[in-house]
C-alpha cells in the first residue's frame, strides 16, 4: 500500500557523536591523603616515645639504686698532706678563719686493675665492679707556705695523710700503707677521716656519660693516719698502699699528684673512657681493655700547694681520669633511636601501598593505611618489650620478622593477588632490615637514612611517572553511526 505524503520513514533521534567516559580515579588527592596519614601516624609515636622515656627512667632508678649498695660511682684519691690552718681575729668581734691547708705529693701513680660483673634486678642489668688499685705517692721536703690569707697559722701538729674514695661502703679491706724514708719503713694505719675538709665533691657523670653540675654527694669518703712520721723526714718519703673497693658503673683516679701517671686494666667487653683527660694509650679487646693516662703539673692546671678553697676535691674531681662500664645494648637508646625514623619508615610502607594500588586498580581505603600505620607502631612496642627481655638484636628480629610477615600478608589479600603479597614481603623486609642498619651505624646513620628516603623516593616517583595526577577525564570514544528503519 504506497504511503500517503505525510507518512514518512521513521528515523530514530540523533546521538551524541561522542560518549563522556567515567571520571578517572584522583591520585593526586589520593597521594595527599595518603600523605597526611604518615604524618597523622606521629601522634600514636609520641605515645610511644613517652613509653620508652617511662621505661628509661625506671631503669635508670633501679641502676642508681643498685649502684648506691655497691658503693656507686668510685672516684680514688691518692695519699694527699693536709693540715688545719686558723686565722685570729684582731678584734673581739671579729670571726676566726679555718680551713685546711693540702699538699700535693710530687709524684703519683696508680695501677688498678678491675673484675667486672652484673647485678640484676628484675629485668635490668647493673654493670658493677671489684677494684685493686695500688697507689703511691713520692714527698719532697715541705716547701713554703703559699695561699693562704694574711696572718693564717698552720697547725702542722694535726697534720694528717689523707686517701680514699667516693664511697667506703665499697671497702673490701681496711688501708695500710707504708711509708718509706731514708731511715726505713713505717707502717700507716688509716681510719675515717670524718672531721676532714677538702671542698665539696663534683658529682661524677652518669650512665649516659653526662657530667653534671657540681652536687652535695655529701662526706667524701677519706681516711687518713698522722704525718708526724712523713713531717720527721726531712727529705721527704714515699708512701705506697693498696685499696681494694667495690662500685657499679664507673670507675676514676683524680690527678692527686703534681705528676700522675694512672694504668686501669679490666675486663669489661666496652669502656667508655671519659673525664678530664684521655688516656696516651689504650687496647681494647673483645673482652679486655688497658688504658695509661699521663697528667704533667702543667696540664692538671692548679697548684701543688694551698688552701682547700682552690685546691679542693671538687677541682681535683674535674680532671679525673676515668673509664665508664656502659651496656653495650641499651634497649632503650636504640629504640629511641629507631623511633626518630618512624615517620620516613612510614611514609616508605604507605608509599609502597600507594604504587600498589595505582599499579592494580584496587582501591584501598584510609582506614586501611590507618591500620597499617599503627601496625609499624605495634612494631616499636614489640621491640622494646623483646628488647629488655631477650636483648636488642633478637628482640629486633623477632619483632621485624612478624611486622613484615603482618603487613605482607595483608597486602596480598587487600589486593587480591599473591604477586602483591611476595612483593610486599620483600620490600618491607628491605625497609626493616634498612632500620636495622640505621641502628647499628650510629655516627653514620643520618647519612644512611638521607639516602634510603632518596632511593625510596625515587622509586615511587618513577612507578608513578604516567598516572593521571588530576583525575580529568578520559578521551572520549565516537558513537555508532545512526541506523535507519
Amino acid at each position: 500500500m504506497p504511503s500517503g505524503p505525510d507518512d514518512q520513514a521513521f528515523i530514530p533521534p540523533a546521538m551524541p557523536s561522542r560518549l563522556p567516559r567515567p571520571r578517572s580515579a584522583d591520585w593526586g588527592g589520593k597521594a595527599l591523603l595518603v600523605c597526611a596519614l604518615a604524618l597523622l601516624m606521629t601522634i600514636p609515636g609520641l605515645f610511644v616515645w613517652a613509653l620508652i622515656k617511662d621505661r628509661s627512667d625506671r631503669s635508670e632508678g633501679v641502676v642508681r639504686e643498685v649502684s648506691q649498695l655497691q658503693g656507686g660511682a668510685q672516684q680514688i684519691t691518692g695519699p694527699l698532706l693536709v693540715a688545719p690552718w686558723t686565722v685570729t681575729p684582731t678584734t673581739k668581734e671579729g670571726e676566726v678563719l679555718t680551713g685546711w691547708y693540702l699538699v700535693s705529693p710530687d709524684t703519683g701513680t696508680a695501677d688498678v686493675k678491675v673484675k667486672t660483673g652484673t647485678l640484676r634486678r628484675g629485668i635490668f642489668d647493673v654493670p658493677t665492679y671489684k677494684a685493686t688499685a695500688n697507689l703511691a705517692a713520692g714527698f719532697s721536703k715541705l716547701k713554703p707556705v703559699q695561699g693562704l690569707p694574711t696572718g693564717a697559722v698552720i697547725d702542722w701538729s694535726r697534720a694528717q695523710i689523707v686517701l680514699g674514695f667516693s664511697d667506703l661502703r665499697g671497702a673490701q679491706t681496711d688501708v695500710v700503707a707504708t711509708l718509706t724514708t731514708p731511715s726505713g719503713d713505717t707502717r700507716l694505719e688509716f681510719t675515717p677521716a670524718s672531721d676532714v675538709r677538702l671542698g665539696r665533691p663534683m658529682t661524677p657523670p652518669d650512665s649516659d656519660g653526662r657530667v653534671q653540675p657540681d652536687g652535695d654527694l655529701g662526706d667524701y669518703g677519706l681516711v687518713s693516719a698522722p704525718a708526724a712520721p712523713l713531717l720527721a723526714a726531712t727529705e721527704g718519703g714515699t708512701i705506697r698502699t693498696t685499696l681494694t673497693l667495690s662500685g657499679a658503673q664507673r670507675l676514676s683516679v683524680v690527678p692527686f699528684a703534681k705528676s700522675t701517671t694512672v694504668v686501669i686494666n679490666g675486663d669489661w667487653p666496652a669502656p667508655r673512657f671519659d673525664g678530664g683527660f684521655l688516656p696516651t694509650k689504650r687496647d681494647t679487646t673483645a673482652d679486655r681493655f688497658s688504658a695509661d693516662w699521663a697528667v704533667p703539673f702543667i696540664a692538671r692546671g692548679l697548684p701543688d700547694r694551698g688552701s682547700t678553697t682552690t685546691l679542693s676535691l671538687g677541682e681535683l674531681g674535674k680532671r679525673d681520669l676515668g673509664v665508664s662500664f656502659v651496656r653495650t645494648n641499651n634497649p632503650y637508646q636504640n629504640v629511641m633511636r629507631a623511633l626518630k625514623y618512624a615517620v620516613m619508615f612510614i611514609g616508605l610502607v604507605f608509599l609502597t601501598f600507594f604504587v600498589f594500588e595505582a599499579l592494580s586498580g584496587s582501591r584501598l581505603h584510609p582506614a586501611q593505611y590507618v591500620l597499617i600505620g599503627l601496625a609499624q607502631m605495634v612494631f616499636y612496642l614489640l621491640l622494646l618489650s623483646l628488647s629488655e627481655y631477650i636483648g636488642f638484636d633478637a628482640g629486633f628480629a623477632i619483632a621485624a620478622v612478624a611486622t613484615v610477615l603482618l603487613i605482607g600478608l595483608y597486602a596480598g589479600a587487600a589486593f587480591k593477588a599473591s604477586r602483591y603479597r611476595i612483593q610486599a614481603l620483600v620490600v618491607f623486609s628491605t625497609v626493616y632490615g634498612l632500620i636495622y642498619l640505621l641502628m647499628r651505624l650510629e655516627d653514620f646513620a643520618l647519612l644512611a637514612g638521607s639516602i634510603a628516603a632518596f632511593i625510596g623516593l625515587t622509586a615511587g616517583m618513577w612507578l608513578t611517572r604516567n598516572i593521571e595526577w588530576y583525575g580529568g577525564r578520559a578521551d572520549q570514544t565516537p558513537a555508532a553511526p545512526p541506523v535507519g528503519n
